[in-house]
């Protein structure tokens, strides 16, 4: 398990890693997952860059009270990255007495 708890403008690469990656408290982060690893937790972080390999694309990321995020898959074989936003902001309504929430699109 890796646990980074309030970093300022740092910049991880990891191969794999065999229980969680976990980002607490932190601010302009970017992180590089070349192998395997289990679940990423970013948790009130503000500003975090996650660069996924072809090996790591099956990773689930759980984000909580986190802001500016991004998380970057590998594109063609050129090397490039696509960048995908990951939502900050939702909206929940009442559907037949139970909360639905979903992604308030506006803001992707």
């Amino acid at each position: 398990s890796i646990l980074l708890d309030s970093c300022t403008k740092t910049a991880l690469v990891i191969d794999s890693v065999i229980a969680s990656f976990e980002i607490v408290n932190c601010k302009s982060m970017q992180i590089q997952i070349l192998g395997v690893v289990p679940i990423v937790s970013i948790d009130k972080t503000d500003g975090c860059q996650v660069y996924l390999s072809k090996d790591s694309l099956g990773t689930p990321i759980v984000t909580a009270k986190s802001s500016e995020m991004n998380v970057l898959v590998p594109g063609d074989d050129d090397g490039d990255f696509t960048e995908h936003p990951v939502p900050e902001q939702y909206k929940t309504l009442i559907v037949n007495g139970r909360p639905v929430t979903t992604i308030n699109e506006m803001n992707l």
